[in-house]
């Protein structure tokens, strides 16, 4: 029998009302694991941001446990993971599982842990309602050795105010502040050695130590050892029955006359580029010997800035005893002859070993009170070899005093002879070493300064590491200079020269050098001296410009914080 429509109609809309049932059950059956699903996307996401959080804390704080020096207890090693972890991971929560430090190789091994706590498990009352993440570092760390060469400007330029004080007080203060900071730094303490060395014109050595050491020519047989001679090493060879065979000997019979003319430690130049090199003397090479430093004594009256000669007036910048004694000599030296030939003045030998009318100052001589002498360019305290003494190098810092021109390639050079495995002190270690770093902190208030002395026929210069300009003896100055700078007029290049090829050396050897311009505004460094500093140390991140009392302390605090970064292996 057919179905009535009405009847039909009603059970088609039961029908529809029972499958909109139907889809809402399953709706409310499909909507639970999805929301489980996005829940627990949503957890992993935490616990992964977590876990990379706490990794990267670990490697942190790894590397900072690396850092510390000695042997530490396990204690101590516990207390500073977690003073390093709490610094990465702030607010969050962790546990320091395990510090574990061992030997041979020295390696620091850390393993920490956090709790994440989930949102959907913990709504299900589950038992992983808390994820435990877990991170580990391993660094190896073996005691780096540091030796650090100091190299401090002491030119007279540093007795100049720096705001409140003389630059010379500013710096000294800086530079105790410096070795406190690097011999108190536990990745420092106990494996660093430092050198000190003051600069001006010059670099001392202490004479009494160094004066029969076998890498000074102690003989005379450098081809410039004589140079200060008319005739050089020939006119030498008469001083022989006077007992002369070296400049030690010179300064003897000098000394005789005025007791501080003794040899105060400082030395020439050996020849280019022997003299931006860091290699020792050795026997198939004379002109490697190191020649003691000797300022000749300059045609005029003892004292005498200037005089007439043919009627031309002859400035003299070291003039300390007269060109010819009162009384000839006996054979064989040659009598001195009386002269206005202003080479021969200069060079007699004879007037070296029966010195008359000897000064020590230009008196009033229109240099009123300048010192002359044989040591006119030794001006600085004896250099301090490697040490491990904080006290001595405190002690040598507070007793640095300001006087003469700078040269800051014999500053530098020094500096690396000090620190050189190769070289006169042979102190170093061997280059290439593993876990030890060649540091030279180089600081300078000025530029190189060698003053052309127009006005001197004979020498054309003032006396420097480098000898004159044109020497008595007839030579030049281009055997120390690089062939780019020869035949000089003004020696600031010549100087700028050697201290570029030194330091470019130096860095090749693979030693790390960071420069300081002490520049005020009231006595400023030029662009010329800023580059020079900057590309000596071969990179803008390591020169520094201090321009008060106040940022040179700063400037010695960042640069010791920065031999304090060492290369680690993760």
């Amino acid at each position: 029998m057919p179905i009535p429509v009405s009847d039909q109609t009603r059970r088609s809309a039961r029908f529809g009302s029972c499958e909109r049932g139907n889809i809402a059950t399953i709706f409310a059956l499909t909507f639970v694991p999805v929301l489980f699903l996005v829940g627990a996307a949503v957890d992993y996401s935490g616990a992964t941001n977590l876990k990379s959080r706490l990794q990267s804390a670990t490697d942190g704080a790894n590397m900072q446990l690396c850092l510390m020096g000695g042997s530490p207890t396990q204690t101590q090693l516990n207390s500073a993971a977690q003073t390093y972890m709490q610094s990465y991971m702030g607010s969050l929560g962790f546990t320091v599982e395990s510090v574990v430090l061992s030997t041979n190789p020295r390696q620091v091994q850390l393993a920490t842990s956090a709790n994440f706590s989930t949102a959907i498990m913990r709504a299900i009352n589950s038992s992983f309602a808390t994820m435990v993440v877990k991170a580990s570092a391993k660094c190896f760390s073996e005691q780096q050795n540091f030796e650090i060469a100091l190299v401090l400007d002491n030119t007279g330029s540093m007795l100049n105010a720096s705001g409140g004080q003389s630059k010379l007080q500013a710096m000294k203060t800086a530079a105790t502040n410096f070795v406190n900071s690097i011999f108190t730094d536990p990745a420092m303490a106990g494996k660093t050695k430092m050198s000190l060395v003051p600069f001006a014109a010059t670099v001392a050595v202490n004479p009494a130590t160094y004066r029969n050491a076998s890498w000074i020519d102690q003989n005379g047989q450098a081809a410039h050892h004589w140079s200060f001679l008319q005739g050089g090493a020939a006119s030498a060879a008469a001083f022989a029955a006077y007992g002369v065979k070296s400049r030690f000997d010179v300064f003897n019979q000098l000394k005789a006359s005025v007791a501080a003319w003794d040899w105060n430690g400082c030395f020439e130049a050996p020849p280019y580029p022997l003299n931006t090199q860091d290699g020792a003397p050795t026997l198939s090479n004379k002109d490697s010997y190191y020649v003691p430093l000797f300022a000749p004594d300059e045609s005029g009256a003892g004292g005498e800035y200037q005089h007439n000669s043919g009627g031309t007036t002859v400035t003299s910048l070291n003039s300390y005893m007269d060109d010819w004694p009162y009384s000839p000599l006996a054979p064989p030296l040659p009598a001195c002859t009386a002269t206005t030939d202003e080479a021969t003045r200069t060079g007699q030998a004879c007037k070296y070993v029966q010195p008359t009318n000897t000064r020590t100052t230009m008196g009033g001589y229109g240099m009123g009170g300048s010192a002359v002498g044989p040591n006119t360019s030794c001006t600085t305290r004896p250099l301090t070899r490697l040490t491990t003494s904080q006290s001595t190098l405190t002690s040598e810092i507070s007793a640095l005093a300001a006087n003469g021109r700078t040269n800051i390639h014999e500053g530098f050079m020094w500096g690396w002879r000090t620190i050189s495995p190769n070289s006169v002190f042979a102190d170093g270690a061997p280059y290439g070493t593993a876990f030890n770093s060649k540091i030279i902190v180089l600081m300078t208030d000025g530029m190189n300064t060698w003053p052309a002395n127009t006005a001197n026929p004979t020498l054309k210069s003032a006396y420097s590491a480098y000898g004159f300009f044109t020497n008595p003896d007839g030579s030049s100055a281009n055997t120390r200079l690089p062939p780019a700078n020869a035949n000089p007029t003004d020696g600031r290049a010549g100087i700028d020269g050697l201290t570029l090829a030194a330091c470019q050396n130096a860095r090749s050897a693979g030693v790390t050098i960071f420069t300081i311009g002490f520049s005020v505004s009231g006595d400023p460094i030029d662009q010329q001296g800023l580059n020079l500093l900057r590309d000596c140390a071969g990179n803008s991140s390591r020169a520094f410009v201090a321009t008060d009392s106040s940022t040179i302390d700063q400037v010695f605090q960042q640069i010791a914080q920065s031999i304090g970064r060492l290369r680690l292996a993760m």
